[in-house]
């Protein structure tokens, strides 16, 4: 990509914040797509499962319930 390039792409952002609007759904979106094909089909992941989590568990029993289920959603 070449400064003009780059350029354009902040003007568009910058005026109509488009696709490029969440940065964490849009490494989610780069994420599940990367993984699909190694993915068995009624296991596959969503973008929003790559988005961090919007507050973090403040007491040990919540951490420990947060990790069961990223274990279970990764097949563990």
């Amino acid at each position: 990509m070449d400064s003009r390039e780059l350029s354009e792409w902040y003007a568009y952002v910058q005026h109509f914040r488009g696709p490029l609007d969440s940065p964490w759904q849009q490494a989610g979106t780069i994420a599940s797509a990367v993984l699909a094909p190694h993915q068995s089909r009624g296991r596959r992941s969503k973008p929003s499962d790559f988005v961090p989590v919007a507050s973090a568990p403040q007491h040990e029993t919540q951490l420990q319930a947060t990790m069961d289920q990223i274990i279970k959603r990764l097949g563990g």
